[in-house]
């Protein structure tokens, strides 16, 4: 386990997460040089970016003076804060601020890929860079609960109409899960239908349904 503090924040990097981060980055095909090479540069690339994502919701969190850490672990990260210390305003921006400043840093990585000498090392990094922070931010952005973006539709509707939230989650998840499955992403399908299926189970454990 790593750990370390970045801008006054405790950041704590678990096994798993290097784990997860090769896989997605096709570790069990990486058998020459080159892949291996450019399994390496995803790793950190994906690192970077969803450190970045984690940022932006900490930094947040920190400007209303409320304490914060971030723990990168498998399949993401997530930063935490006092439970009922922020208002649905708040919750939504804390929640917004992290997607926003992925996909500031894939401009970013997009500028420079356009700057940089023909150097193939640099190119494949910053590409990987690019289209990490784009992906992860865009799914994090779906409305599905406990995805950034079903957080934004929770604090949007607040709580008391959660069982409108947890259906659009699940409606969204078999739609996007079923894309999974016709694309070969078995990882998106397993995901979303974990997702779907927690949603289903919370509406049932409280009589929303």
């Amino acid at each position: 386990m790593i750990q370390f503090s970045l801008f006054g924040i405790p950041i704590q990097i678990q096994p798993f997460f290097w784990v997860t981060m090769a896989l997605l980055g096709g570790a069990t095909r990486a058998s020459t040089s080159d892949a291996l090479l450019q399994l390496g540069l995803f790793v950190i690339a994906g690192f970077i970016s969803i450190l970045v994502h984690e940022l932006g919701h900490a930094l947040t969190i920190k400007s209303y003076r409320l304490p914060t850490s971030i723990t990168l672990q498998a399949f993401g990260g997530y930063a935490s804060y006092p439970a009922g210390r922020l208002n649905r305003l708040q919750n939504f921006l804390v929640t917004a601020a992290g997607p926003a400043l992925q996909l500031v840093l894939a401009l970013v990585a997009h500028v420079i890929l356009h700057r940089i000498p023909p150097n193939e090392g640099m190119i494949m990094f910053f590409r990987a860079l690019k289209w990490v922070s784009i992906l992860w931010a865009l799914l994090n952005l779906l409305p599905v609960l406990p995805l950034d973006g079903g957080h934004l539709v929770n604090s949007v509707l607040g709580p008391r109409r959660i069982k409108i939230t947890l259906w659009i989650t699940i409606v969204t998840a078999v739609v996007v899960g079923v894309y999974g499955i016709i694309s070969h992403q078995i990882f998106l399908t397993v995901l979303l239908g974990m997702f779907a299926y927690q949603a289903f189970q919370a509406l049932k454990e409280n009589n929303w349904r």
